[in-house]
């Protein structure tokens, strides 16, 4: 697959409240690249099969990056830090693996949209 959608930044999450405060969390870059745009359904394929309720927004495949992980962020652009007005997109699902056509090593993120 040509990673030619555009360049996505993912940032984790490291808290920084001190013992016993509410968290606080500072975003820290995790991958920054390129990526391509992965097709997908919203619908299952039965009405009576059970899956879990995740809500997907959007679908990416970037190079294989073992570090990103569930509950990391995607900012659909290049940058160092996540900026007000930025559309955030929660990692609910990583699958590290390798493409089946071209054997490249890759990582395809589903991703929920957040509020900032």
């Amino acid at each position: 697959m040509i990673l030619d959608s555009g360049i996505l930044t993912v940032f984790g999450r490291v808290d920084v409240s001190g013992g016993g405060n509410m968290p606080a969390y500072r975003p820290v870059k995790k991958h920054q690249g390129w990526y391509g745009k992965l097709a997908f359904e919203t619908a299952p394929a039965y009405p009576t099969e059970r899956r879990e309720d995740v809500e997907t927004s959007l679908r990416v495949r970037i190079h294989r990056n073992d570090a990103v992980t569930n509950y990391d962020f995607v900012i659909l652009r290049e940058a160092d830090a996540p900026e007000d007005g930025d559309r955030r997109l929660e990692v609910t699902r990583a699958y590290h693996g390798t493409d089946d056509e071209s054997g490249e090593e890759i990582t395809d993120l589903t991703l929920r949209e957040v509020e900032a």
